[in-house]
């Protein structure tokens, strides 16, 4: 028999059901012409039925198995068994729990075979939680039986993108120009040439807990020449697991000092201070790698420019020259925390005022997926609960029930907010009684005032305009944001967004109107800004308001939002906001709102 093409480690360690899952998926590959691979599964001393459930695949897999005993955390020693034993050239790394796409091993293969250099692939990993915070959602979205169906969805979605995009839209998407690619290369679902993997030492063993033994080993296979290349094609996705996101930063804070100790050289020293996707324009700012400073973080030199991390030899990680220095930008910990608060702590913060669940979207959609992109901490305030769609527009009172209707809407804002790229947090539901907002001001005053003191910091605001808005939950919220804003002093940029006028009124043949207080005396202008780069963030937030946009319930003929309407939201590449002088500050600057692409001046009602 011919040596497999391809040598798939498995570490695991009494996972035995999430390794489960990734052997299913590796019975689907689909390998080209007369290529096959073997798998390797290596226990780092699992008291379970690993051993046995590995057993139960030797019919539809060329799988071996190696133990070794319980000895503390050893995942280095265990990929080490799979690279010892390894028949064949590549050696594809890949975690319990993780499920590969059918064509993954191909595309690792396919990678390899386009230049005879040795090769490092960086694959694909949708889904990685860094605490487990999506994991209920992700599992019931799964289609384990058919996962192929979800890498599909998931991607049409744009939901659960691996969580490097930041790096790989910030540096593009060679990692061949890069000066330190292997800071991507991590070994859920990873591969390299296994005579280059020997000839490094494999993993370093002295990593005795979670996290950089795998940057480790990047970190050699790149000095000794390896070419490292994305492959999008060799995806997988995560399958969710309890873990615990402080303990892991605190054993990676070890870890990635030992590996700066370890190699003592400029750009491993940058590994303990500085957010990994801010390494590579740390090094370009510093003259250390070729590139200018990416657009992304901009060109003006910062604190963390400023402060000479280069150490004097032997001088402890961790600390400016002289040891402690306060006035050291604070440790961003571990390869996992782009999104970290501490590291967004200068970011704009965003606050956007909906009525109801779905407003959001239709108003602010695009902007509000362009803030997340940008790093914004950007929440959104649901005034009502939305539970009167289908009874008030549609006169449908049972099949769902304004209360089951309730908590499906409060579940579709949510995952809106996730597909506009915002975390699980984002949503704030203050969940007054859907058209009869009227009804509750006073209550509804104590609650704005309640998020704006909390969100003191705010610095831009957008809600429904006050006076152009006709529907009565729409303009009041307006009115009380507006009234709260001044009532505290704050002073954000407000954009103020109308989605209930006249036409919207008609298509929809629902009219809910109270009498406005009037205008103020203030100039106005219409701006419009660019979302076409977000356009199908907006489409797939719009798309989870599933009650609003499709036939729900059973007595439905047609959709609570009309197809008119609908199709207006799907063809716009512009969002429209009136703004009050002074103007929104052009994009580049510090806390920018986006620069608008066409202005239409009006004086205030």
């Amino acid at each position: 028999m011919t040596d497999p093409s391809c040598t798939v480690v498995v570490p695991t360690y009494n996972r035995s059901a999430l390794l489960a899952h990734t052997l299913d998926s590796l019975c689907r590959q689909r390998l080209d012409g007369s290529d096959r691979f073997e798998v390797i599964v290596a226990d780092d001393g699992s008291g379970d039925d690993t051993e046995r459930v590995v057993a139960g695949y030797r019919d539809r897999l060329d799988v071996r198995y190696f133990f070794q005993e319980d000895e503390g955390y050893r995942v280095a020693a265990a990929r080490n068994l799979g690279i010892e034993h390894a028949r064949a050239d590549v050696c594809v790394f890949v975690d319990s729990g993780v499920i590969l796409h059918s064509g993954a091993l191909a595309a690792h293969l396919a990678a390899h075979r386009e230049t005879a250099l040795p090769t490092a692939v960086v694959g694909y990993v949708r889904c990685f939680n860094e605490g487990n915070e999506d994991g209920a959602e992700i599992t019931a979205a799964l289609d384990f039986a058919d996962p192929d169906r979800s890498f599909a969805e998931f991607a049409e979605q744009g939901r659960w993108p691996d969580i490097r995009e930041d790096y790989y839209e910030r540096y593009g998407e060679d990692l061949t120009v890069l000066t330190a690619p292997w800071l991507m290369w991590w070994t859920c679902d990873a591969s390299a040439s296994t005579a280059l993997l020997r000839e490094v030492g494999g993993f370093d063993e002295a990593y005795r807990s979670w996290g950089a033994e795998d940057v480790d080993l990047g970190y050699r296979l790149h000095t000794a020449g390896a070419r490292f290349v994305l492959r999008r094609d060799a995806t997988a996705i995560h399958v969710p697991h309890p873990k615990s996101y402080e303990e892991n930063m605190r054993s990676a804070a070890g870890n990635y000092a030992y590996f700066a100790a370890k190699y003592d050289t400029p750009v491993a020293r940058l590994v303990v201070d500085n957010h990994f996707h801010e390494i590579e324009d740390i090094l370009r700012s510093r003259g250390l790698a070729a590139g200018e400073v990416t657009d992304r973080v901009g060109t003006e030199r910062r604190a963390i420019d400023v402060h000479d991390t280069v150490r004097e030899a032997g001088e402890p990680a961790g600390t400016g020259p002289g040891g402690d220095d306060p006035t050291m930008t604070p440790p961003v910990l571990g390869v996992w925390t782009w999104k970290d608060r501490e590291a967004r702590r200068d970011a704009p913060r965003v606050l956007v005022f909906s009525p109801h669940p779905d407003d959001e979207v239709i108003a602010c959609g695009g902007t509000v997926a362009r803030w997340a992109a940008e790093g914004a901490r950007v929440r959104v305030v649901f005034a009502t609960d939305g539970a009167m769609s289908h009874s008030a527009v549609l006169g449908i009172h049972t099949d769902p029930t304004p209360a089951e209707l309730r908590e499906v809407r409060r579940e579709e804002a949510r995952s809106a907010a996730k597909a506009m790229g915002l975390d699980k947090d984002a949503a704030r539901f203050l969940d007054y009684p859907d058209t009869r907002l009227a009804d509750h001001l006073p209550a509804f005053r104590a609650d704005v005032l309640e998020v704006l003191r909390e969100e003191s910091g705010v610095t831009h605001v957008y809600l429904p305009h006050e006076v152009r808005e006709l529907n009565a939950d729409h303009r009041l919220t307006g009115e009380t944001v507006v009234s709260c804003l001044a009532e505290l002093g704050l002073t954000p940029e407000v954009f103020r967004y109308v989605v209930w006028d006249e036409r919207t009124e008609e298509e929809f043949g629902f009219v809910n109107r109270n009498p406005a207080d009037g205008g103020g005396e203030a100039t106005e202008r219409l701006v419009s800004f660019d979302i076409s780069p977000y356009v199908e963030r907006k489409h797939a937030a719009f798309r989870e308001h599933r009650t609003q946009v499709e036939l729900y319930a059973p007595g439905q003929t047609r959709a609570v939002v009309p197809p008119p309407f609908q199709e207006r939201v799907f063809a716009a590449r512009t969002e429209e906001f009136w703004i009050t002088e002074p103007a929104a500050r052009p994009a580049g600057t510090t806390g920018a709102a986006p620069a608008p692409v066409a202005a239409a001046t009006g004086e205030g009602e």
